[in-house]
């Protein structure tokens, strides 16, 4: 059987995790095995809600049936999720590496952020002679956040320099952050040279001071860190940090299946001086080559992002699972996915509502994969298709992962916010790996799945009020209301058949002394009893109706009197069957009356309830009399 591996990082649609990930797929190809890369998009600046709901899909695998685990633990920006995972790993005593940060008990992998960023510093100092150099960190919790800053403070210190608190800026690694450093640095005294701890923040900064009117390298010198793909074609071009993250991956393979225990391997860095700090020593690409570059990428993006403009319009306002996967099935035919899975929990939990809570805020919510999940779309083989349950650590059902041919899987978390509504797997797909477009995925299933459930739970309260407006809520027959309304149905049906309509009311015996004697409680379920035994008796093409407070109506249509007849003896003899319980604390018993009226002198209901009324008060002044 070929062997699978885990891999658990963050959002791998950036770069810096994404060329791991190309490694890794590229060493583990040569070994004959597959791999299953569980992320969920997210990003550092997510709110906690998301993160609840997003990085559940570190808790799907059943890690103790893979033949080892690649983890990227600072790529999980959620700290629970991360200490969870790591003693998992630990638990389950397969083999590990970490890729960057070291964890004990497991191989790792990684390369040295703080000599390389010491050496960017030190470049600046050493080869442009300048002294005015302000850092932007980046997340501080994290082992290469860290690092870098240190690494940048050493330099500084080194080479006697002071560095005073407005020349550091803290960012989150994001473009944004970045441009947040320079309005933040602007308002001091403008520094000859910044340093960013990734390039997303230093790209974002260049952004912003050429906004300001700078020049770079001319008026600030700028550098970044990863050697991210945008990095070479940004104008000017980024000096920067070539991490040799395929190698990480590589190596990351290699050390899993290394007989050696707990193996620590540093690897070298390159550092690539461009434009930005006004080295420019890298090797320049073609014109053509880098136009060929952009138009690729610039088509598959517009490309995408059409196709996921239409999608959410797609999945907006619909009522049902079933019609989301209608709707889906052409957005994975315009994709690249070779295999596409919708996995979702047990839709009992997802849409389950308790009758006492009518906010829809305060329902239960499913928070944790079921143990059980199901498939109502599957693509495979160029057709579509659904599976039954099975157990959700398996991922995907046996026959579906047992194939002849090795293969990549990414599992991605279907959720909204702390809602954990399922998970996708897609087989081999190059825009679920590379695109930064590819969490609006499953932020638009997520979405339409929050939708359906609202929509549900609105169609229940109007079930509900519906009831409440048509039912009495002590017996669950028709109120006045509900019988009114309902009763015109029939009266057309009579009336259209020729037929005569038959009225039986009926007043319960004793309810007062059942009150008076063993309280109101007992006395609402004499009530609901008398309901049941009356629903019991009666046809279903009749309505049984709660007048008053003890008294009952049946309304339906007869050839003559001797179908009424025999419900009122139906009732009677169901009364006299529960009476016959030793246990009972009271008797059942009840005065009846009934009338039978032709088709054409059932226009006014009331009159045939007054008729009836009547009877059934004789019969009561005759109980009374017989005492």
């Amino acid at each position: 059987m070929r062997k699978k591996i885990a891999f658990l990082a963050g959002a791998i649609s950036f770069d810096n995790q994404n060329r791991v990930i190309d490694g890794v797929l590229r060493r583990a190809a040569e070994f004959d095995t597959d791999v299953f890369i569980f992320t969920c998009f997210v990003n550092y600046d997510e709110s906690e809600e998301n993160k609840v709901g997003a990085f559940q899909i570190m808790e799907l695998p059943d890690l103790t049936t893979y033949d080892g685990v690649i983890v990227m633990k600072n790529s999980i920006q959620y700290e629970p999720a991360s200490n969870s995972l790591m003693n998992r790993i630990k638990e389950s005593r397969i083999p590990a590496v970490s890729v960057d940060e070291y964890i004990d008990g497991m191989h790792n992998v990684g390369i040295s952020d703080y000599n390389s960023q010491k050496r960017i510093v030190e470049h600046l100092i050493k080869k442009h002679h300048l002294t005015k150099i302000n850092y932007v960190c980046g997340i501080l919790q994290g082992k290469e956040g860290m690092e870098r800053y240190r690494a940048y403070r050493d330099a500084m210190e080194e080479h006697g320099i002071p560095v005073c608190d407005c020349q550091v800026y803290c960012g989150n690694y994001n473009r944004e952050s970045g441009r947040k450093a320079i309005e933040y640095f602007m308002k001091n005294q403008t520094p000859q040279a910044i340093v960013f701890a990734n390039d997303a923040m230093a790209i974002g900064g260049m952004e912003r001071l050429q906004q300001y009117g700078y020049e770079i390298p001319k008026d600030i010198v700028v550098t970044g860190f990863d050697n991210d793909e945008l990095s070479a074609f940004y104008i000017p071009s980024l000096t920067t940090v070539d991490r040799r993250q395929e190698m990480l991956g590589e190596k990351a393979v290699d050390l899993l299946f290394d007989a050696q225990s707990h193996t620590s391997v540093k690897l070298e860095t390159q550092i690539l001086y461009r434009e930005s700090c006004g080295c420019n020593c890298q090797t320049p690409k073609s014109i053509r080559d880098l136009r060929v570059e952009y138009q690729n990428q610039c088509l598959s993006y517009e490309e995408a992002l059409d196709a996921l403009k239409s999608m959410e319009l797609d999945l907006t306002g619909l009522e049902s699972v079933e019609e989301l996967c209608s709707r889906l099935k052409k957005y994975v035919i315009r994709s690249d996915m070779k295999e596409f899975y919708l996995c979702l929990c047990d839709e009992k939990k997802l849409f389950a509502y308790d009758d006492i809570k009518t906010n829809i805020r305060e329902q239960a919510i499913c928070e944790h994969y079921t143990q059980k999940v199901h498939i109502p779309l599957a693509y495979h083989d160029r057709k579509f298709d659904s599976y039954g349950k099975f157990p959700s650590k398996e991922i995907l059902p046996y026959e579906m992962r047992n194939k002849l041919q090795k293969t990549f899987y990414i599992v991605t978390p279907i959720y909204y916010q702390k809602i954990c509504y399922g998970y996708c797997v897609s087989d081999g797909s190059v825009f679920a790996l590379k695109s930064e477009l590819a969490y609006l995925w499953t932020v638009n299933i997520g979405m339409a799945l929050e939708n359906i459930r609202k929509w549900k739970w609105i169609n229940q309260m109007n079930e509900k009020i519906n009831r409440m407006w048509k039912y009495d809520m002590l017996t669950q027959v028709f109120n006045r209301s509900g019988f009114f309304y309902s009763a015109n149905a029939v009266v057309e049906r009579i009336k259209g058949q020729h037929r005569r309509a038959f009225m039986i009311f009926l007043d319960i015996d004793g309810l007062k002394s059942v009150n008076d004697g063993l309280g109101h409680k007992v006395g609402d379920a004499f009530i609901r009893e008398m309901a049941d035994v009356i629903k019991a008796s009666v046809p279903k093409d009749c309505l049984v109706m709660r007048y008053g407070g003890d008294e009952f109506v049946v309304f339906g249509s007869c050839t003559n009197a001797k179908r009424m007849q025999m419900i009122v003896s139906k009732i009677k003899n169901t009364m006299e069957k529960e009476n016959q319980n030793e246990k009972r604390i009271y008797q059942l018993s009840a005065s009846i009356g009934c009338s039978v009226h032709a088709s054409d002198e059932i226009d006014d209901l009331n009159q045939l309830i007054e008729s009836a009324d009547k009877r059934m008060y004789e019969e009561k002044k005759e109980k009374h009399m017989r005492r």
